[in-house]
């Protein structure tokens, strides 16, 4: 367990010195990645779901980027929004940093909607999508074609 007293332990930076926790806070999510030896930076998420389940997404990821990042915006989010859900100003969508509206009605034509999520997500540049629980989460097409 990492603690004040017992902190986790120093990264190699890309020129192979150590560097502490404070460091690494400061890095940008490319420098994050390039230290870990990854080759993809996500920068932005598409998140492909409403109601309670993308507002804990959001809030995760937020406080997962501050502890990270320093800053719980070094990510960015856009959220897909149906006009019943802008209607009722959800909470999700006010979290959110970016609104892509798409159809309203049962969850085929939006949500579970996985062309739709494909074409919101290469549309706005997100390199990656969040598609929680239920809707297209439970269709093997949505990764594949994401891939």
């Amino acid at each position: 367990l990492c603690s004040r007293e017992n902190p986790p332990p120093p990264t190699m930076s890309s020129t192979g010195q150590a560097q502490s926790i404070e460091a690494r806070a400061r890095q940008s999510p490319t420098e994050y990645v390039k230290v870990l030896g990854g080759n993809k930076v996500i920068e932005k998420v598409l998140v492909a779901n409403n109601g309670i389940s993308a507002v804990k997404a959001i809030r995760s990821m937020r406080a997962w980027a501050f502890r990270t990042f320093g800053d719980e915006r070094a990510i960015k989010f856009v959220v897909m929004a149906t006009p019943e859900d802008i209607k009722m100003s959800a909470e999700y969508i006010r979290l959110g940093d970016q609104l892509e509206e798409v159809p309203g009605g049962t969850n085929n034509n939006n949500y579970a909607n996985v062309q739709l999520i494909v074409d919101v997500a290469s549309r706005t540049g997100c390199q990656a999508v969040w598609a929680g629980w239920g809707h297209a989460s439970e269709f093997p097409e949505l990764p594949a074609t994401l891939a």
